[in-house]
């Protein structure tokens, strides 16, 4: 195992990738009564079009990351939740845009509560009336989602952003795409991205790395797998963005969101991320100058946030509130954005001071198995994890946010979207 030492908090990491290509990494927790693991598949609700391992092309109703993550627990006679129960376990699953993560929490029984977690990921039960029976209750959720006016906004702003990627689907697809959905979908989907070469278990807790990397060596030679292949995903990424966007809701008030849609090229760079977040935090926190003036004002109020989502393959920022003035909403975000990058040089002191107060958010949730967990990093960002972000962030300046931040905010990609109640004319 490599192991990463960090002195200052008093942590190590220990990473390995085993023969069949699972990426292994574990972080012992000292004095803590619970472990937490989570078992992550670089598979989402992007990946619709892709190359089978069969080598076929094949483009997948929308949502089927989503129905599969849904299906994984229920096996043959028995559901795979009743067994994390069984050992003392509380378990879950959650689908994004191009992860699928499962996972659990315990204070005992670490090695059946892992054994567990890998089989029933690892090992695919799927027939034509249980999937039949999980489209309804599917579709229901989405039902659900398309009646919540916040989710509406949110998802409608990206797929105003990204109109011909499959970014432009909510990540449980629709009630017409899962339809579609067949076991054969599901387990060709399941064959070509659920590969170990393809997945990460990360595991926090009062463990003992070795120990457990030995239980987790022990259940892959148990399984059979195929040779790992290299992943084709196909994920169209246009150019062309809706600029404006509105609709009615059956909503109290006026709902709108401004959306940034950033340069795909320059979500690899763990740097830019963290950039861009501390840029946003100076723009439009609770604390800064333009959140007073747009408050006091009446413009924003307390619905009022804002979210950077960062992958490699995609990034944008959404700044969204209710507000009983959407043009005035609109024109002063951004009216904030454009004039944002010739303004920095006014908040160099604001900037140490997020970053303190960033740096310090980091450390608390140190404390939190669960967030250290999912904060451990991954091939994609170099294993980049949540105490090297803490230097990362504290060695970032004002000439940092200028550079990204002039990438970042474009006129010709900032968009905006507005949600009407049904009596707005």
């Amino acid at each position: 195992m490599i192991e990463f030492k960090y002195p200052q908090y008093n942590e190590n990491v220990y990473k390995e990738q085993l023969k069949n290509g699972l990426t292994v990494v574990i972080e012992p927790k000292k004095g803590f009564q619970k472990t937490y693991a989570s078992l992550t598949v670089k598979y989402g609700s992007i990946d619709n079009t892709f190359i089978s391992y069969d080598d076929e092309k094949k483009e997948m109703p929308a949502g089927i990351a989503h129905f599969l993550e849904h299906k994984m627990f229920d096996k043959d006679g028995y559901d795979a939740m009743d067994i994390f129960s069984k050992y003392g376990a509380s378990s879950n699953a959650f689908t994004s845009f191009n992860r699928t993560s499962y996972l659990f929490s315990c204070t005992n029984y670490i090695k059946e509560n892992l054994n567990t977690l890998l089989d029933f990921v690892q090992e695919p039960y799927f027939n034509d009336k249980k999937v039949d029976k999980e489209k309804g209750i599917i579709a229901q959720e989405i039902k659900m989602y398309n009646n919540d006016p916040n989710a509406s906004l949110y998802f409608n702003t990206i797929q105003n952003m990204y109109p011909d990627s499959h970014l432009n689907v909510d990540i449980a697809g629709t009630v017409k795409s899962i339809k579609k959905i067949t076991s054969d979908d599901l387990y060709t989907a399941h064959k070509t991205f659920y590969q170990p070469s393809n997945m990460q278990l990360n595991i926090v807790g009062n463990v003992n790395p070795e120990k457990v990397l030995k239980i987790v060596m022990e259940n892959q030679k148990k399984h059979n797998f195929l040779p790992a292949q290299k992943i084709k995903r196909i994920q169209p990424l246009s150019k062309r963005i809706n600029y404006f966007n509105q609709r009615k809701m059956d909503v109290f008030g006026t709902k709108v969101a401004v959306g940034i849609k950033g340069d795909s090229e320059l979500g690899k760079d763990i740097k830019y991320e963290l950039s861009i977040s501390l840029l946003l935090e100076i723009l439009f926190s609770e604390d800064s100058d333009n959140y007073a003036y747009l408050y006091n004002n009446g413009i924003i109020d307390d619905s009022f946030g804002f979210d950077f989502d960062c992958n490699k393959n995609f990034n944008f920022a959404i700044i969204a509130g209710d507000t009983e003035y959407p043009n005035d909403f609109i024109m002063n975000i951004k009216k904030i954005l454009i004039n944002a990058i010739s303004n920095l040089d006014n908040y160099i002191d604001e900037l140490e001071l997020i970053k303190r107060e960033e740096i310090g958010q980091h450390i608390l949730i140190m404390n939190s198995i669960e967030a250290t967990a999912n904060n451990l990093g991954d091939s994609d960002n170099n294993f980049v994890n949540l105490f090297d972000e803490v230097n990362l962030i504290n060695n970032i300046t004002i000439d940092n946010l200028k550079e990204y931040g002039s990438k970042f905010i474009l006129d010709e990609n900032i968009i905006s979207n507005v949600i009407f109640p049904y009596s707005d004319k």
